[in-house]
């Protein structure tokens, strides 16, 4: 149960309480009152009164009855206004939850500052927001010294990588062509690596800057999957690929290749027996890419760097990413505002 249901219902409970307690005490003292004087007449305060024992059996009863059905009928407008004021007051009292919420949500990766306000004079909320800020404080600045060392490791590995290709191509004849090719391909995907973790770095800092051009997604998509294909059937994966729709839209066709990358390159990598790519247009153009896995030699979590790329470039672009992963499965998703 809800925490305003549960105030509503403690609302409820204490006015039905309340009621039930007065109708009781009500009921009982009248009948009292009425009945005491078929065996003393006489009022105790005032002996010439002659109320007592002047009503029959049955007009106690109806008297009795009719305040019973007054009762009710009027405990029934009583709990439904204490209802709706439980309501009121919990919805109330979760203005400052909600604005905590609010401020939380509207946070980026990249700003994470202890700068939550709450105008509420309450100790405990005012608490909360205080260590909140401080957790955020300390997040924010992890995240941001965690970003600059990537980039810095990022850049450093840059030069010597390009030299190391460089001394690789000028090898002596010597070397044998089979353990240069090796390592030019081992230097390539390193300087991948590089460029990509740069690329997020940046998209996670709010620096990256789309080009916006005519862009066929669907055509990118089966330009991205070709090369993958080649990788599945290697690995004995059945990959499907079904993007036989022509979806144009106003976008950064680089950056969207650098997604697709990522993404097929998980699927491809962590892949148990096959995947699937689907393109689909409408209103709201998506790509979905799923694939099933092993849950018994699912392999330990790696750096993250294609999802967190992935992640950046969809926010730079105003795209919409979502990603789910089970035991047996993963599916991840981009879909396109027009």
């Amino acid at each position: 149960m809800s925490y305003r249901l549960r105030v509503a219902a403690w609302m409820v409970l204490s006015a039905s309480l309340l009621i039930l307690v007065m109708a009781v005490t009500g009921y009982l003292q009248l009948e009292e009152e009425l009945r005491a004087g078929r065996e003393d007449p006489t009022h105790p305060q005032h002996p010439e009164w002659a109320l007592h024992n002047s009503y029959h059996e049955e007009e106690i009863e109806e008297i009795l009855g009719e305040m019973a059905r007054v009762w009710t009928w009027t405990a029934i407008p009583l709990i439904v206004l204490s209802l709706g004021a439980g309501l009121l007051l919990a919805r109330r009292s979760l203005l400052p939850v909600r604005e905590l919420n609010r401020q939380l949500a509207a946070m980026r990766p990249h700003a994470l500052r202890g700068n939550i306000t709450i105008s509420e004079a309450d100790p405990s909320i005012a608490a909360l927001a205080s260590h909140l800020n401080l957790l955020l404080s300390r997040a924010g600045t992890a995240y941001r010294e965690m970003a600059e060392f990537s980039s810095r490791v990022a850049h450093e590995l840059r030069t010597p990588l390009m030299l190391l290709r460089l001394r690789l191509e000028n090898a002596p004849p010597g070397m044998p062509p089979a353990f240069q090719e090796e390592l030019q391909d081992e230097l390539a995907r390193l300087s991948r690596f590089v460029e990509r973790s740069l690329l997020a770095v940046k998209a996670e800092q709010g620096n990256l800057q789309p080009v916006e051009e005519a862009c066929d997604i669907a055509a990118t998509v089966r330009d991205v999957a070709e090369n993958y294909q080649l990788l599945a059937s290697e690995r004995e994966l059945e990959m499907t690929v079904d993007a036989d729709v022509e979806v144009v839209l106003v976008s950064d066709a680089d950056l969207l290749r650098q997604a697709l990358h990522g993404l097929m390159e998980n699927a491809v990598r962590y892949a148990a027996s096959g995947l699937r790519v689907t393109c689909r247009g409408g209103s709201a153009p998506v790509v979905e890419i799923d694939n099933d896995r092993d849950p018994d030699t699912i392999a330990p979590g790696g750096l993250g760097l294609g999802l967190r790329l992935v992640n950046g470039i969809c926010q730079a672009c105003g795209w919409q990413f979502e990603s789910r992963a089970t035991d047996h499965g993963f599916h991840a998703s981009i879909r396109f505002i027009r």
